[in-house]
């Protein structure tokens, strides 16, 4: 810790540097949290524009970066999960809920490598949440492309770091949700729509605050402007799909020697083998 209240990472102590709030006074003298914790959560939501600025300024006086929070909620989110029994990622359970019990286990007694004990699901369904863990971050980065070359293109002279933590405050907030949703995910498919659909409407919502705060003020421009992030929607989620089943085909096939196809379509592959 500096004199001017600079943390050696480079962040600022809002209590050394002179910015301290009553809250930020009585959580650190009670709990020894950060207020910018909360001030960050709450502003996403309500003042996005003031912490985006702040971020964009690197400054960490008010608000926790974005990346920060972003990387907190990721791993946060994995937390909140186990509690509720809800699985983050895809597994053979999620995969196959029409599947007969005896169909399952048919198919694993095709696996192609030879193991001490009969193969069960729950070995599998472990190397694929292992694999999908940390195959997340990439394919989380990958599908976040489109939305930042989209807000590069309406705003050349804004460096691509600027874009990055406009895109994030925006993501942070409907993550947050989605996270405080997942209670919902224990009522079935349903809940899980109901919980992303939220996430998703306030993510273009809070967008839309920032496009018209950074972006340029002009109605038709900013409903042009959320347009092409909505056009982009049915992208992101190609890429994630496909990156996610392409993890799964080869965790089945590197580790197990099964064939995904055949678990997804077992009738016509039976078929064609007739």
């Amino acid at each position: 810790m500096t004199e001017n209240g600079v943390k050696e990472n480079g962040d600022h102590d809002p209590v050394r540097s002179g910015h301290e709030t009553p809250l930020d006074s009585m959580t650190v003298a009670i709990f020894d949290v950060d207020a910018r914790i909360f001030r960050t959560m709450l502003d996403s939501f309500i003042r996005p524009a003031r912490v985006a600025t702040a971020a964009i300024g690197r400054d960490y006086a008010r608000y926790l970066s974005p990346i920060r929070v972003f990387i907190a909620l990721f791993s946060f989110q994995f937390v909140v999960a186990a509690l509720f029994g809800t699985p983050v990622t895809a597994t053979l359970d999620t995969m196959t809920t029409d599947l007969p019990p005896d169909d399952m286990q048919a198919w694993l007694a095709t696996a192609r490598r030879s193991f001490d004990e009969p193969l069960t699901s729950r070995q599998v369904n472990d190397a694929l949440v292992a694999t999908q863990s940390i195959a997340l971050w990439p394919i989380t980065v990958l599908s976040s492309l489109p939305y930042l070359l989209a807000l590069k293109l309406y705003r050349p002279s804004t460096p691509i770091w600027g874009h990055l933590q406009i895109y994030l405050v925006a993501t942070n907030a409907s993550f947050m949700l989605m996270i405080a949703l997942i209670p919902l995910q224990t009522l079935g498919g349903e809940g899980t729509v109901v919980g992303i659909t939220i996430a998703l409407i306030s993510f273009f919502v809070i967008c839309g605050i920032l496009l018209a705060y950074f972006y340029g003020r002009s109605v038709t421009a900013l409903i042009l402007r959320l347009l092409g992030l909505l056009a982009l929607l049915p992208v992101t989620m190609i890429i994630t799909i496909a990156c996610t089943f392409l993890t799964i085909d080869w965790v089945l096939a590197n580790e197990f020697g099964l064939d995904f196809m055949t678990l997804l379509a077992p009738d016509d592959y039976a078929n064609r083998d007739s």
